[in-house]
């Protein structure tokens, strides 16, 4: 016999979660957005001022509480919940690295990547979400 909690949807708590997460992450990905799209119209990060330097970093504000929504999420799951969300940020993290040295490498053979950085990056993130998905199931 089956007992009731064993069910396959989400519970109430489990719901709630979700909406807390994304009552913080929507925001500050929207206000990522926008300023990127600010500093790349009006920060003029191509031209000779001193000031393009804090043109550039000035998107990772809204990052800090994207990050600040993630590390809080991850405080309100369980256990069971983190254990896997570690697991595939370990997955991302072995990819961002391999794709470091791959490049460093290539690198130092003389192969100049001018956007090797996001290349790292993007592998890293793609890594971990693919790798969630995978340990999620």
């Amino acid at each position: 016999m089956t007992s009731k909690l064993d069910t396959a949807g989400r519970s109430r708590g489990d719901r709630a979660r979700t909406h807390a997460y994304l009552r913080e992450f929507l925001p500050a990905i929207a206000a990522y957005v926008l300023v990127l799209v600010a500093v790349l119209t009006w920060g003029d990060v191509d031209g000779d001022s001193p000031w393009r330097f804090v043109w550039a970093l000035l998107p990772l504000l809204p990052v800090l509480a994207v990050t600040r929504a993630v590390v809080r999420a991850l405080r309100r799951s369980d256990e069971y919940a983190q254990l896997l969300q570690l697991r595939a940020l370990a997955v991302g993290f072995a990819a961002a690295m391999l794709a470091c040295a791959v490049l460093g490498l290539l690198g130092v053979a003389g192969l100049v990547l001018p956007a090797a950085p996001w290349l790292v990056f993007g592998v890293g993130m793609l890594s971990w979400g693919a790798a969630a998905g995978v340990v999620h199931r």
